[in-house]
């Protein structure tokens, strides 16, 4: 059980092995279940602790969400799949009572001094945004603050919006700029959802980052779309910046069904 005395928010508790959810884990949609975004940024901190080569970096995050992951501790697993000289590929698996509810797949290339090439930032800096409640209700008991530049959580269309974490992901443990990343990065189906939620629900099946660079600072920007054939499922493409530029691409695999009356 969370402390009163606890100043800052935070996702999960360390016991041992395991990762505790907290109240502020809770997957919104389900009882006594997960939300994707705090074990995306769950996935992220196992990533830094894991000690992978430091020769090596980071390139691509997927991650799969087996089902409804249970309110419970959860347990990781690292397995090595690939070891090469130029890449090197693990799973990280987590388990609730030995069964497999998501994995992650972390791609690391080798680093090289190589030509830059990078992708175009037009949106303004975070300090030329003022703030204001953009997320409604996924705030981290107030632990995220947005400056939303385009559109709004559970209003359809295109969403834009800097956000800033400042709880954290592992109570005792401060959030690099990685496992924020990686939180912000399962947003996207919703700040870039594609009709009212009451209409037609948007459900989250998968995660993937591809990372240009790791991100830097307090703020990061997520430019969010989704996009669809009408045939049950979509995808929800997002950009990631932070003050330096974009750091990173992703997409989501969404299951499109009936909403959920207001």
């Amino acid at each position: 059980m969370d402390s009163i005395a606890d100043p800052i928010p935070h996702y999960f508790v360390r016991n041992d092995r395991a990762f505790e959810p907290s109240g502020l884990a809770r997957n919104p949609w389900f009882a006594n279940a997960v939300a994707g975004g705090p074990i995306s940024a769950l996935f992220g901190h196992l990533v830094e602790q894991a000690g992978f080569d430091p020769g090596f970096e980071i390139c691509r995050l997927t991650i799969d969400i087996l089902g409804v992951v249970p309110s419970m501790p959860l347990v990781p697993n690292i397995v090595p799949v690939r070891q090469g000289r130029q890449a090197q590929l693990y799973r990280i698996e987590l388990l609730a009572t030995d069964k497999i509810v998501a994995q992650a797949h972390i791609l690391l290339a080798r680093q090289l001094d190589t030509p830059e090439f990078p992708a175009p930032q037009p949106h303004p800096a975070p300090e030329n945004v003022p703030e204001d409640n953009f997320l409604i209700g996924a705030s981290m008991a107030g632990a995220i603050g947005t400056r939303p530049i385009m559109g709004r959580v559970r209003e359809p269309g295109r969403g834009v919006s800097w956000m800033r974490m400042d709880g954290e992901v592992v109570r005792g443990v401060p959030a690099s700029p990685f496992a924020k990343a990686c939180l912000f990065a399962d947003f996207g189906n919703g700040v870039g959802s594609a009709t009212h939620a009451h209409e037609w629900s948007y459900a989250n099946l998968d995660i993937s980052v591809q990372f240009f660079r790791m991100p830097r600072g307090d703020w990061f920007l997520l430019d969010a779309h989704t996009e669809g054939a009408g045939n049950g499922h979509a995808v929800a493409q997002s950009i990631f910046a932070d003050a330096d530029g974009v750091y990173a691409k992703g997409t989501q695999t969404i299951f499109v069904g009936p909403g959920r009356p207001r």
